[in-house]
């Protein structure tokens, strides 16, 4: 099955202004996973919006993994919208290309060190609490595309 992605503006539960949500089948992402894990504070975390976050080497290294072509790789997909940063609440997706989808494998909370992430300029898969409840997920590249929108800065450099 091919699961609709899509990004929208909206408000969340503790960001008043309107800014990129990800929905998937229609749903706020973090409202599908506060579902399944309803004691995991999932609910009002928001994408990990690179021009967001507060320090430039983290944004930097969640856009090089997006950008990256690797065929599996680990991708924060939403954050705490308090600080805006990886030392935070991290939801993170096992990511896997093929030919003509992108697929999150496994979704998981991130308890890697911030700096150590940095360093070795990757997530680390051993120090993922995987949420096994919640099912893989499967989009076309086509939608897939529209997470640009998060994760391209569109700060001047």
């Amino acid at each position: 099955m091919i699961n609709k992605l899509s990004v929208v503006d909206s408000n969340s539960k503790f960001v008043k202004g309107t800014h990129p949500i990800i929905l998937v089948d229609g749903n706020p992402l973090d409202s599908i996973l506060n579902e399944i894990y309803p004691d995991d504070l999932i609910l009002g975390l928001i994408p990990t919006i690179v021009d967001w976050m507060s320090i430039d080497e983290e944004s930097k290294l969640i856009q090089n993994v997006y950008q990256a072509a690797d065929d599996k790789k680990i991708l924060p997909i939403l954050m705490c919208p308090d600080d805006c940063d990886i030392s935070c609440t991290l939801i993170v997706a096992e990511v896997e290309t093929t030919n003509n989808q992108v697929n999150w494998n496994r979704i998981g909370i991130d308890m890697n060190n911030s700096k150590d992430l940095i360093e070795q300029n990757e997530f680390i898969d051993s120090k993922i609490k995987w949420l096994d409840r919640v099912p893989q997920m499967t989009f076309s590249k086509e939608d897939y595309r529209l997470l640009d929108r998060i994760y391209k800065t569109s700060k001047i450099e």
